[in-house]
């Protein structure tokens, strides 16, 4: 029981002045992963034996054999390190003599070389949204797949722009210097410099999830959303107005903002909010002694013919269902509710217990059937049945609680578009004296 309370003082939907408390929901934003081909410049110390080579050259010591002699090294070492610096330009070598070029003249000077190298950045992330490249992507927790298509956002993104980069150089040099950073040879003298962005190598979709409330004015309007969880706040920020613009012009959240009204009427028990409830669990958070009295008072306020709060649900859903033995569902229409939201959240729940789904209407019950077996196997067992009912929906525990939903049709945005509320109603079905043991 502690624990459900505890659930329930959880819920804590923040007020937003002048709208009205919708629905708790999310959208995934996506981003852009991608393994960029650059030139750079790298800094290299010079080696000894190489300052030494360029010094007697300088100073005229020029033919191969009379290196030799002075260094007294194997021949062979030597034509090696003259074939290194010839590659690099530093000298310029014939069949026996060698000559510094101005890049060796350079190399003496500052005692290092310099080439140009082609290579990789990894981890560059772009917002195809706000179009930049995000500089400390580490702050970002990224799912790499999202299967509900209503709840991501919509970006433009070319593959093949390498401009977006070149717009970004700024942040796309500041995650090369930090790669140089870790991965730096010690033998360079200084840092590599990012001379160009050349072209994108490859290409990964990510996604960050935000959780949203979502809230419509009181003339029925214009929507606002606010994070659930305050760690998200300044990321909504922002995308908090291209996710208000895609929900206007349908393109996320269309399961949510539809298109249809309610297909009917539907009955509405006669219940009210029990307001001595929130200021109980109000005084549960606040008290640190003495809890199992107020526990035994919250039981008595919690399952009692009451309409329930915002987001309560499904907090009660999963508490009725791990104490009760049989689960019965009752809804009117069984394809509308197969093909909503709600009955994927409510059926991996109470599969386990689930002994009956009944319905008024159905209009393609075999595709039906395979919708919901798709949600739960526990459908292959034919537990459907066809039976007259008032409810919209209506689960039932050990026929002793009964949650009842039923939607309420705003309109938001413009006269065409409804969002259908869902309201939801706690009647005991049976004497007080009778009720299930939930101590």
């Amino acid at each position: 029981m502690e624990k459900l309370v505890q659930a329930l003082c959880n819920i804590n939907i923040r007020k937003n002045e002048g709208y009205i408390f919708l629905k708790k929901d999310e959208v995934f934003v996506p981003f852009v992963k991608t393994i960029l081909s650059i030139t750079k410049r790298s800094f290299y110390a010079l080696p000894l034996l190489d300052e030494i080579v360029l010094r007697l050259i300088n100073e005229g010591v020029q033919d191969v054999d009379e290196l030799v002699n002075v260094l007294g090294i194997d021949r062979m070492i030597l034509e090696v390190t003259l074939a290194d610096l010839s590659v690099k330009d530093i000298i310029y070598c014939t069949a026996n003599r060698s000559s510094l070029m101005a890049k060796g003249k350079k190399a003496l000077d500052e005692l290092r070389t310099i080439q140009r190298r082609k290579d990789i950045i990894k981890n560059v992330f772009f917002d195809p949204v706000n179009k930049k490249v995000l500089e400390e992507h580490e702050k970002y927790q990224f799912l790499d797949n999202v299967y509900n298509y209503d709840k991501k956002m919509d970006a433009d993104f070319e593959i093949n722009d390498i401009s977006v980069f070149r717009e970004n150089i700024n942040s796309v040099n500041k995650i090369f210097e930090s790669e140089m950073n870790i991965y730096n040879d010690k033998t360079k003298s200084e840092i590599d410099e990012l001379l160009s962005v050349d072209f994108i190598e490859n290409v990964f979709a990510k996604f960050v999830r935000i959780p949203i409330y979502i809230y419509v004015s009181n003339t029925g309007y214009d929507i606002d959303i606010l994070a659930v969880n305050s760690n998200d706040e300044q990321l909504l920020v922002q995308y908090k107005d291209e996710i208000i613009d895609q929900i206007r012009k349908r393109k996320i959240l269309k399961k949510t903002f539809v298109k249809y009204g309610l297909r009917g009427d539907y009955f509405v028990p006669q219940f009210e909010e029990n307001k001595e409830l929130q200021d109980m669990l109000e005084k549960y958070k606040r008290c640190r002694e003495d809890r199992d009295v107020i526990v035994s008072a919250l039981e008595k306020l919690i399952f009692c013919n009451r309409k329930l709060r915002d987001e309560e649900f499904e907090s009660l859903l999963i508490y009725l269902t791990d104490e009760c033995t049989e689960i019965k569902i009752g809804v009117s229409h069984l394809d509308d509710w197969a093909k909503h939201e709600h009955s994927v959240k409510i059926l991996p729940i109470v599969a386990g217990k689930l002994k009956e789904t009944y319905y008024t209407k159905c209009n393609d019950y075999k595709r039906t059937l395979s919708l919901l077996q798709k949600i739960t196997p526990h459908y292959k067992n034919g537990i459907v049945a066809q039976r007259d009912d008032s409810y919209f929906f209506s689960i039932t525990f050990d026929n002793k609680y009964n949650i009842i939903g039923v939607p309420r049709d705003i309109q938001v945005i413009d006269n065409g578009t409804h969002v259908h509320k869902m309201d939801y109603y706690l009647k005991m079905e049976i004497e007080a004296d009778e009720k299930l043991d939930i101590g």
